[in-house]
């Protein structure tokens, strides 16, 4: 049983994720020309394209009283989850038009594509928190080890909430990744880190860089910054598009649902793949975070041939079961006979040829029920 002051800690970083109302650090200073220059940055704050109302004190004081003491069901898994170990030299191969992809857990992807390896969003450490005694902590171990990872081209960054962001992540990748591609103001962040000006490359919604045969854009994305009290809104969100001569992906990093998707799949649609956010939300901060129906109707706006559901199936950061996204998004798929997956944390996947969803987060409840034990590799 967890300690409820331990969930009380929990629920205040929850807070930050959710609404930048709890003083955690302050981030580095902003304020260069081109900040201030960024269409998207108006009185001292990146903003939405359009304005969205926070949840009130008393709403989210009710939703913290539930996440601390209410009789929750299936807020984490209660066996370990299905887990495919990926071995060093294992994921990477030969050749510029593969594209492949392995979900590490949360939003991060280990994605080779244009001959190189890259991954969105990197958090190895245990808990989506400041500190490590405290937190959101990890529903499953990482399916490699970070030492294991092949040579990471570069590393894609969508915002600096800390599910998202991860210091120790990022230090531990310092040396290991070639490039840093971020939003306008996290590369300042990501440069009072040590990580060295020549490999981060800062991006405002629309702009574009090249590195090698990979194409990267940065789109808009609803959504919001900070890491403490005093940040909010200091450094810019964003999605991004990546494009080859062959393959076209999607990231969505964290948002809510609103008509950029549009305005993306018109102009760089269809994709291949759209890695789109399906997890942690709620009601209240639905303008931020998609619920399922959301993300299904921002798949269809953005063109995209198969869905991979992502930002579940790790942390304990809302309300909803664990595996309510994983239920949700399958069911409107089947619906709506939209192509999907959903795979296991470390299944590696060839994105030309994906194989058919295996409902894995169904086996590991069903297993407890019949006291069987949870498999690790299926």
């Amino acid at each position: 049983m967890i300690h409820p002051i331990s969930k009380i800690i929990a629920f205040m970083v929850l807070g930050v994720l959710m609404t930048s109302c709890i003083a955690t650090e302050k981030n580095h200073a902003l304020g260069s020309d081109r900040i201030e220059k960024s269409p998207n940055y108006r009185d001292g704050k990146f903003q939405n394209a359009t304005p969205w109302r926070r949840a009130g004190f008393g709403k989210m004081w009710n939703v913290a009283m539930e996440y601390t003491f209410g009789d929750r069901v299936d807020a984490e898994p209660s066996q370990p989850i299905p887990l495919q170990h990926i071995q060093k030299f294992e994921f990477y191969i030969e050749g510029s038009d593969v594209l492949r992809f392995a979900r590490l857990g949360h939003s991060t992807i280990l994605l080779q594509m244009g001959g190189k390896v890259w991954i969105t969003d990197p958090i190895f450490s245990k808990r989506a928190s400041p500190v490590q005694w405290a937190g959101p902590k990890r529903f499953h171990p990482v399916p490699i080890a970070l030492e294991d990872l092949p040579p990471i081209e570069g590393v894609i960054l969508s915002h600096n909430h800390f599910d998202h962001l991860d210091y120790d992540t990022i230090l531990q990748l310092k040396n290991r990744a070639n490039y840093f591609l971020a939003p306008l103001g996290v590369g300042e962040t990501l440069a009072s880190w040590g990580i060295p000006p020549e490999k981060i490359k800062s991006l405002d919604w629309w702009e574009n860089t090249h590195i090698g045969e990979v194409e990267f854009v940065a789109t808009p994305a609803q959504h919001f910054s900070g890491r403490g009290l005093f940040d909010a809104d200091e450094t810019l969100w964003a999605s991004w598009v990546l494009r080859t001569s062959k393959h076209a992906i999607y990231f969505s990093g964290d948002t809510g649902y609103f008509d950029g998707f549009k305005k993306i799949g018109e102009k760089y649609g269809p994709f291949e793949i759209t890695f789109l956010e399906n997890g942690a939300y709620h009601r209240y901060w639905r303008a931020i975070h998609m619920m399922p129906e959301d993300t299904m109707q921002a798949f269809k706006d953005l063109k995209g041939k198969l869905m991979v559901p992502i930002h579940n199936g790790t942390f304990d950061l809302s309300l909803h079961s664990w595996y309510d996204p994983m239920e949700r998004i399958a069911a409107l798929a089947q619906q709506e006979n939209v192509k999907f997956l959903i795979p296991y944390m470390g299944q590696i996947v060839d994105g030309m040829h994906p194989p058919e969803t295996i409902a894995w987060w169904k086996k590991t409840e069903a297993s407890v029920a019949t006291n069987e034990p949870a498999v690790e590799t299926p």
